[in-house]
């Protein structure tokens, strides 16, 4: 298939017809369409301020014989801008998770590291199958005062970028919302409504560490919230 190449969006690309001459008389063609002579300089095929729809396979043949001589896939893309990155604790005091995303897409393949530093101590945070842009940390000590450090760093052919975050434990603790919940009428009492519930089953110890639970209801007829 040949050597990929990858361009930013706005660039000039110069491709040149492997080890042929300047002068050599060529054929170029992209996806199998021929390219017009005018892109052409000499046997190089200019490409002028590229675009998305421009990502494909590119082959150059030589003169008539239509021997192939050179191939190469272009892939169009921009560098990462500044990854999102989030950490949350929704199984305290088990450990937390990070995830991340990009704000735009580049439209070509990136590489994401990530790196976890508890005070001095180099952390490995377990990638996740499923979402694969997620990993956790176990807590190694409950109610440690010194701070994580996260630094996510992504990369891609055309550039790289990075977010750092730095928090205490506790700061990240939120949990999953509850389950389960069902509201029904109670009877003979048109003017009232049990309202029941169960904890998020990833909270592993609500013995230990129990959960406050705030409800707020309207009728639809109303817009401000009663709150229990």
């Amino acid at each position: 298939d040949g050597p990929v190449q990858y361009e930013r969006v706005g660039a000039d690309v110069t491709m040149k017809c492997g080890s042929m001459d300047w002068d050599a008389a060529v054929t170029w063609t992209a996806n199998g369409t021929d390219i017009d002579e005018s892109h052409l300089n000499g046997s190089y095929l200019i490409l002028k301020n590229v675009d998305l729809s421009q990502s494909g396979q590119y082959s150059c043949y030589e003169g008539s014989s239509w021997h192939l001589k050179y191939q190469t896939s272009l892939r169009v893309g921009t560098p990462p801008k500044e990854p999102v990155l989030m950490c949350r604790s929704n199984n305290y005091p088990k450990g937390f998770y990070c995830s991340w995303h990009l704000p735009t897409p580049t439209y070509i393949p990136n590489t994401f590291n990530i790196s976890v530093i508890h005070g001095t101590k180099d952390m490995v945070c377990e990638k996740d199958a499923v979402p694969k842009n997620r990993c956790h940390i176990k807590y190694l000590q409950l109610f440690s005062t010194v701070k994580y450090k996260v630094t996510l760093t992504v990369t891609n052919a055309l550039g790289k970028n990075y977010t750092a975050l730095m928090f205490d434990e506790f700061a990240i603790v939120k949990p999953d919302p509850p389950e389960s919940v069902v509201a029904k009428p109670v009877p003979n009492n048109p003017r009232r409504l049990e309202v029941s519930w169960q904890n998020p089953s990833s909270w592993p110890d609500p013995e230990s560490f129990p959960l406050k639970f705030f409800l707020r209801y309207r009728p639809l007829i109303l817009d401000q919230w009663q709150h229990v």
